[in-house]
């Protein structure tokens, strides 16, 4: 079975190699996909390509492999288990915010401590700066030639799913009223004095799916939001979180009334085990890509690579929708509860997002080494 290591702090959060500006390539066309991240839903789950017999059977012999995740632990281990059931291989989950998550595993490598064998994190640019180091083994799974082009760099980083962003509340610690606010407020809502010691929200130095959130309001839609819409947002003193996964939960416990960065994947799962969650997503709607890779000195590299290519499958990116609510990489992938209206579809307050804002993954700012929108937004929250 599998086993999770929540840990929400891995060392300091200094700096990170970011040095790989993307240009073009394999995202460029992510800014025009807009709702057709939803898939085909006229198309049934396809077949992936099987993985090589002997693969298999070294994995097996292998009998194990170490996952370093992004991902909640409760779903994520719900996730790796239909590996486990499939192929007998155990997963050892260890769980962290991306950016520390990712400094843990470079720093382990550089030393010669290889402990994990996949790395999966919401950054792919921090990826593909390991992979200039040598530190990223370089396969390509026959899985993933179903996988969008514009969300893989073929050998190197394949997206798991699409997780759009918008705000969450928890509806028995607001009114009718409130609820309605919130709704159909826009990201305006966030800047409401009512929500003063009732409101949550991340670190952008967690990780990447936290970057790209903050990113969205202080660089590439600034002249929309931009610093004087963050300090309004900050002079609610909302409580600040290095890890959005305790946010979520003490959001479903009632400790907050709302929350931002609400991840329809983590949103999704807090529904399936009845917390009183809704969300909405305000336009434009930040995404991110979850993406994993293999470490070149993976303690198990058979495993891995079998894992990777049940990972980037349509069984595997399927699995994901019994324990969240994302978009598959995939687009013969698509979640049977869209198109049943299952599930949190069927509600009244749900609606897809309308206008997806992931363009930013080719905006030269938003690779920036220095990080500037940390510092800023550090400033404004007074940290």
């Amino acid at each position: 079975m599998a086993h999770s290591d929540d840990r929400s702090r891995f060392g300091s959060q200094g700096a990170w190699s970011r040095r790989r500006v993307l240009q073009g390539g394999a995202l460029a066309g992510l800014g025009a996909l807009g709702l057709s991240l939803t898939g085909r839903s006229g198309l049934a789950l396809a077949a992936s390509p099987q993985p090589d017999a002997g693969l298999v059977a070294a994995a097996k012999a292998e009998g194990t492999l170490t996952y370093y995740h992004t991902t909640a632990i409760d779903p994520t281990g719900v996730w790796t288990k239909v590996f486990t059931d499939k192929y007998g291989i155990t997963t050892q989950n260890v769980r962290g915010p991306s950016y520390p998550l990712f400094e843990r595993w470079l720093t382990e490598e550089r030393v010669g401590q290889h402990i994990a064998d996949l790395v999966q994190i919401t950054d792919t640019v921090l990826i593909e700066s390991a992979h200039d180091e040598g530190l990223v083994a370089e396969y390509a799974p026959a899985s993933a030639a179903g996988i969008r082009p514009e969300m893989k760099k073929d050998g190197v980083w394949y997206t798991i799913f699409v997780n759009a962003m918008g705000i969450a509340w928890n509806s028995g610690k607001v009114t009718p009223e409130e609820d309605k606010l919130i709704r159909e407020g826009g990201w305006n809502v966030l800047t409401d004095p009512r929500w003063a010691g009732r409101f949550a929200t991340g670190t952008p130095a967690s990780g990447g799916s936290s970057y790209s959130y903050v990113y969205m309001f202080l660089g590439g839609k600034r002249d929309q939001f931009g610093p004087g819409f963050v300090a309004k947002m900050a002079a609610l003193k909302p409580q600040v979180y290095d890890s959005k996964s305790p946010m979520y939960d003490r959001l479903a416990a009632g400790e907050h009334a709302i929350v931002d960065q609400a991840s329809q994947s983590d949103m999704g799962g807090l529904y399936l085990k009845g917390a009183p969650i809704r969300w909405v997503f305000p336009k434009p709607t930040p995404a991110n890509l979850t993406v994993q890779t293999i470490s070149a000195k993976a303690p198990h590299p058979n495993a891995a690579r079998l894992f990777q290519d049940w990972a980037m499958s349509a069984e595997g990116q399927a699995a994901w929708f019994k324990v969240a609510g994302v978009a598959s990489a995939r687009e013969d992938t698509v979640d049977p509860r869209k198109v049943a209206k299952a599930d949190w579809y069927k509600e009244d307050w749900y609606a897809d997002p309308e206008e997806l804002y992931i363009n930013y993954l080719n905006d030269p700012g938003y690779v920036d080494p220095a990080k500037p929108i940390i510092a800023e937004w550090n400033q404004i929250f007074g940290r």
